[in-house]
């Protein structure tokens, strides 16, 4: 069914039914009900804005209508920039919020996350101005906002040998990134939320062209990639004028952002990893249950040994080189791989009291 009005109070226990079945988003065309029009125009508030712009920031500190508000700030930049419909704008943050689910790890407070630590980095970078145009920018922070946008709670591999409907779609290749990506594109092309209406064709085009690839990067298969990518364009000598070199910086940011979790301060950042170890645990019950092959990486259980190592090998292996190399070429970075090197220190602390 393609869904145009839903009553809110039945969403939950519709998204239990398809989460083994086709994910469908959601679309609630029936809000009119924003604090902004025309006849009351947005005005950003610098305290909100100045919140926005530190490193630490608890997204799940605030209740999702709060956040929902933060992310008009965010946006803030673009609505005169590029001429953007208040009522449109706010329309499609809503809808995006309603179709991330609740799952432990990747959710609206991740989503949120997310993109906060983005434009953070892009505000003391002064806006990305040395390697973005006004329109990459935008493109990443849309790419950031709905990166999980409908994710299931599970892993590619999950959704491959479960022989799901996306996996099937998608010919098994970066199938949840794609799923993500597609959504996102479907939302910002719905009448009420197609914030892009006044855009040219060209315009809209080179939008899709940029936020496919930046989703599509954040599959951890494509890690490496993204690395090598953003270590050759500035080894050869970066070009802003160069489509593909400004692609690839977009793609580093977000997928550096998104596994950032080690980046905040050590008790926020543990709260992040408790969540997705949940989240991982949750998997490999239900594909014991369903009789699926069962990812053992991901068997952490709640043995604090486990979760220690868990996190010095994740900061090891792939987010304190990840990051190392985005600070390399953006230097206003470095103050996250700071933390990173802090709390691999601390989880160190943590694992030497057991011996």
């Amino acid at each position: 069914m393609n869904l145009q009005r839903v009553d809110p109070s039945l969403r939950n226990r519709w998204m239990e039914t398809i989460h083994n079945d086709i994910l469908t988003p959601l679309y609630f065309a029936n809000v009119e009900e924003f604090a902004y029009s025309n006849e009351n125009p947005f005005v950003p508030n610098e305290e909100k804005l100045n919140l926005l712009r530190l490193k630490d920031f608890a997204a799940f500190n605030y209740e999702k209508g709060e956040l929902r508000d933060f992310m008009l700030h965010i946006f803030s930049d673009f609505i005169g920039l590029f001429h953007l419909d208040i009522k449109k704008l706010q329309r499609f943050i809503f809808a995006v919020s309603e179709n991330y689910q609740n799952n432990p790890f990747h959710n609206y407070f991740h989503a949120t996350s997310v993109t906060q630590m983005v434009f953070a980095i892009g505000e003391k970078a002064e806006k990305y101005e040395r390697f973005l145009t006004p329109l990459d920018r935008l493109s990443l922070l849309l790419s950031s906002y709905g990166h999980d946008l409908n994710h299931p709670g599970v892993t590619n591999a999950l959704m491959v040998n479960s022989r799901h409907p996306l996996a099937i779609t998608y010919n098994d290749a970066s199938v949840l990134e794609n799923h993500h990506a597609a959504t996102l594109i479907n939302f910002l092309e719905l009448s009420g939320c197609d914030i892009f209406s006044d855009f040219s064709l060209q315009d809209k085009n080179y939008l899709r062209r940029i936020i496919i690839p930046t989703i599509l990067g954040t599959d951890m298969a494509k890690h490496k990639t993204v690395m090598s990518d953003y270590t050759n364009i500035f080894t050869i000598g970066y070009d802003k004028n160069n489509q593909d070199h400004r692609q690839s910086v977009m793609s580093m940011v977000l997928h550096s952002a998104d596994v950032g979790n080690p980046c905040y301060k050590f008790e926020l950042a543990t709260v992040w990893s408790l969540r997705i170890i949940q989240e991982f645990n949750q998997q490999v019950m239900q594909e014991e249950t369903r009789g699926l092959p069962v990812s053992e990486f991901l068997r952490i259980g709640n043995d604090i040994r486990k979760i220690k190592q868990n996190q010095m090998g994740f900061i090891d292996g792939f987010i304190y080189p990840l990051w190392k190399l985005l600070a390399l070429h953006m230097q206003e970075a470095q103050e996250y791989v700071e933390a990173i090197e802090l709390n691999r220190k601390l989880w160190e602390e943590l694992e030497n009291l057991d011996s």
